[in-house]
């Protein structure tokens, strides 16, 4: 059984915050949720390997296409932080009162996203903006290059258009991905992105929780911070037992 707690966010004590104080705190929790979000699909995709060859590609394609999603949020969040807090009067004034695990996590994020960001490259061409005609092209000649089996040239119809798969698009566009990391090898490509995920999520939402308590401190009273329980989740599953297939039953 799953708690959920409530903490009163009116508009009152919004309108007490100034505009940009306001502007970043709402846009940080939907940056969060929106990650979070795509980190559980990610986390769920990778939960089960159907034993089909063409189920098995699909669903492979699948949990790719929300590795990229979800680099793609990650990076922008991060422009958001480095732009709405470090380099704003904002940040000038919390950075100082953000608690132990949000400095901490600040810090960590600092670093991964300081040095040359296999997330960025993936970002700027793959994620959350298409690869040029150029690009596609190497990609093809790379994934041409390489020994593969002919399901790996396919594309997959179904009546439902929503089953449709162009497998060959994104098999292609993953040897595209694999030469921008400098890696011969997309599973390996593959895995290096996803143990790049889990630590920038945990970080970003530590640095959330830690600025909204900053923000909570003040401009709500300490008696009015109190969380309630508003509602009681009896049926949630374990997110390890939870699958994401592909190819589902829907109306034609």
């Amino acid at each position: 059984m799953l708690d959920i707690l409530r903490v009163p966010m009116p508009k009152e004590t919004l309108a007490k915050m100034t505009p940009e104080e306001r502007s970043l705190f709402l846009l940080v929790g939907y940056a969060s949720n929106q990650v979070n979000l795509l980190w559980k699909l990610v986390t769920i995709a990778t939960n089960h390997t159907p034993n089909d060859p063409v189920e098995q590609r699909v669903s492979g394609m699948q949990t790719q296409i929300l590795v990229r999603l979800t680099v793609g949020a990650m990076w922008e969040t991060w422009l958001l932080v480095e732009r709405g807090f470090l380099k704003s009067k904002v940040g000038k004034e919390f950075t100082a009162l953000l608690d132990n695990e949000a400095t901490a996590g600040l810090n960590r994020l600092k670093e991964r996203f300081g040095v040359s960001n296999i997330l960025a490259a993936v970002r700027n061409s793959y994620a959350f903006h298409y690869p040029t005609m150029e690009q596609m092209e190497a990609a093809f000649h790379f994934a041409s290059s390489e020994d593969s089996e002919d399901l790996d040239w396919s594309v997959f119809f179904n009546k439902a258009l929503l089953n449709t798969f162009f497998f060959v698009s994104d098999y292609v566009l993953v040897h595209g991905i694999s030469g921008t990391l400098k890696e011969s090898d997309v599973i390996v490509a593959h895995q290096k992105l996803l143990r790049e995920l889990a630590p920038i999520a945990h970080d970003l939402s530590e640095f959330t929780f830690g600025f909204s308590k900053a923000i909570f401190q003040k401009y709500v009273h300490s008696e009015e911070l109190e969380m309630t329980v508003v509602a009681k989740v009896m049926d949630a599953p374990n997110i390890n037992d939870v699958r994401l297939p592909y190819y589902v039953e829907t109306p034609l």
